[in-house]
């Protein structure tokens, strides 16, 4: 019967420590209640006796209320229990008419529990007032039931109160979807049953750009859409909340690939563009899925947080991503908050962080045609640390900003003088990331660099990869129009990997397409890489664009973009990333 009872808490609305607070109010104002009774029993001449029964009725449950060990919803119990039969035997001491004055005050102040538990408590102690003191066989007049019915309404009243302050209380009032307090009770109610669990952690990617390129608005409008479109891709059982920002998060009861099936639908669901005010924009998510097989107890913070952790995995492997929690995935989120420590003191330092030029050659003839900056980081005590593994840390902590600002500065420097041992000024390629890219201050960061370096506009070339196109096509277009108004190239990066389409190629102002490396991986088997590569070839010459293959590192990928037609090239088989000579002074990076 403990146990039974010690579930009893979910129905407040309070946390443990204001009920505790109010708690000890209610018990006080009863116990006070229950002496002043039995005080005013004897007073009117009633005796001891049914003094001392009225401190009993009154007073014992509110004695009882007072346990700490009992379950938090029998103590509520107890205590409404005292006021209400407190003030049931107003009844044979004053009379019925101040007992219902009473009793509506007991109600009023039992109700500061926000708990329906009191609804029922009052409603027994209100008709057993009427079946035990009031009603006698023959004599009890029709009119000595309003106080009862009257007591029954104001109940109610109470009890559909409770009800919408419940509602609003687990209730994102954006999306009208529930929110984290109703993910975690509807988590524990489940996981107190033997069945399998899973909990999908959704987090947005690039919302932030589309939030503070659009306006807030427009933000929440999307926040909407995106809840119903979740709402509309689970099954009848499965729960959506909402748990703050861009973060949502599905319950989905079932076997583990239920809820695989669910992540598969949403994730589909959200490449959808939203048509909102006329201009499309897609966002796409990040999704991080665990599972009770794979936790280490059935917890409902343990596993929210699994998810969650999971969901950081995605974001740090690529964004719009399913991952699956695992074990000893946790000390990989902490080593990686370590390295994005690790860099803010590199780029603090300025003695760790230096960019590599790798050259673009012409084909088939091989001659150097411009240079890619590249940043490299060589951790004091790791070595060097792969870009694929510090340049998402990077996006995520917001230090790209910085850091990108500070690689275009140093390649434009560079350049002016010469790369590759030639004469400057060289033309040389900056990678951009999407973060900078939404950047209200980013055109005039390029046009200062290119003012404080002295080097030509048209020797500067951005490289922006296809990913950057899912978040807003429009605003994109624009802000890369911009950039190409000063004069700098726009090369498209990644090509074929990501969103981008051959009929976006048309949209965008662009000069450059640069190739994927899996499709020059590919070509010495022939066969659909090939006919790709000469399709975007062949695509890119009808707009009047460049083509530069990423990659190459053998003698027949390079004969083979020669023969398909493709104009440049880079990779391994010309040259790896090197640092000027002498390397170039490292300059200190703030955020």
């Amino acid at each position: 019967m403990t146990s039974w009872l010690g579930g009893w808490r979910a129905g407040t609305s309070l946390a443990a420590a204001e009920w505790e607070l109010r708690h000890r109010w209610i018990v006080r104002a009863a116990l006070t209640q229950a002496v002043a009774l039995a005080l005013l029993t004897g007073a009117l001449g009633h005796g001891r006796g049914p003094a001392s029964s009225v401190l009993l009725l009154a007073g014992l449950p509110a004695v009882l209320a007072t346990r700490a060990g009992w379950p938090a919803r029998l103590r509520t119990v107890l205590a409404t229990l005292s006021l209400t039969v407190g003030a049931a035997t107003l009844v044979p001491i004053t009379g019925q008419g101040e007992a219902f004055s009473w009793m509506l005050l007991a109600i009023a102040v039992s109700a500061l529990y926000q708990d329906w538990v009191i609804v029922p408590t009052a409603v027994v102690v209100a008709v057993a007032e009427f079946g035990v003191v009031v009603y006698h066989p023959g004599r009890t007049d029709p009119y000595d039931l309003l106080p009862v019915v009257a007591t029954l309404l104001v109940c109610l009243v109470h009890h559909r109160t409770w009800q919408l302050a419940e509602d609003r209380a687990r209730t994102d009032p954006l999306t009208v979807l529930g929110n984290r307090r109703r993910l975690e009770e509807a988590t524990a109610r489940l996981l107190r049953h033997d069945g399998p669990l899973s909990v999908l952690f959704l987090d947005l990617d690039g919302f932030k750009a589309v939030n503070d390129g659009r306006g807030h608005l427009f933000g929440d409008q999307l926040l909407v859409e995106v809840a119903d479109r979740l709402r509309t891709g689970v099954r009848a059982d499965d729960l959506v909340v909402r748990l703050g920002g861009d973060e949502f998060a599905v319950l989905v009861p079932g076997v583990a690939t239920h809820a695989s099936d669910v992540a598969r639908r949403l994730q589909a669901a959200m490449r959808v563009p939203v048509q909102l005010t006329g201009r499309p924009v897609t966002v796409t998510a990040s999704i991080g899925v665990a599972t009770t097989g794979t936790a280490g107890r059935r917890d409902a913070e343990e596993l929210l947080r699994n998810a969650d952790l999971a969901m950081y995995q995605a974001k740090a492997t690529g964004r719009n991503r399913v991952v699956s929690f695992v074990p000893g995935m946790a000390e990989a989120v902490t080593d990686r908050a370590a390295l994005a420590e690790d860099l803010t003191a590199a780029m603090a330092a300025g003695d760790q962080l230096a960019v590599h030029y790798q050259p673009v050659v012409t084909l088939p003839g091989g001659q150097a045609g411009g240079y890619e900056a590249l940043l490299r980081w060589r951790h004091p005590p790791r070595g060097p640390i792969p870009p694929l593994q510090f340049i998402p840390i990077a996006e995520q902590t917001g230090a790209i900003t910085a850091l990108g600002t500070w690689v275009l500065r140093q390649a434009t420097r560079d350049a002016v003088t010469g790369l590759g041992g030639e004469c400057g000024p060289s033309k040389v390629a900056v990678n951009v990331s999407a973060v900078q890219l939404a950047d209200q201050d980013f055109v005039g960061t390029v046009r200062a660099a290119l003012a404080d370096s002295g080097l030509p506009a048209e020797r500067l070339v951005l490289e922006v990869t296809e990913s950057v196109l899912a978040d807003d096509l429009v605003a994109v277009c624009a802000r890369l129009q911009q950039l190409r108004d000063l004069g700098v190239r726009i090369a498209i990066d990644d090509f074929g990997t990501g969103y981008s389409s051959l009929s976006y190629l048309r949209q965008l102002p662009a000069d450059i397409v640069k190739v994927d490396r899996s499709f020059i991986t590919d070509l010495a088997r022939g066969g659909a890489a090939t006919t790709l590569v000469a399709s975007i070839v062949e695509l890119a010459r009808s707009l009047s664009l460049d083509v530069v293959a990423e990659g190459v590192e053998t003698e027949l990928q390079r004969d083979t973009l020669a023969a398909l037609g493709c104009t440049y090239a880079q990779g391994y088989l010309f040259g790896r990333p090197e640092p000027v000579a002498p390397a170039p002074a490292q300059l200190p990076l703030t955020t």
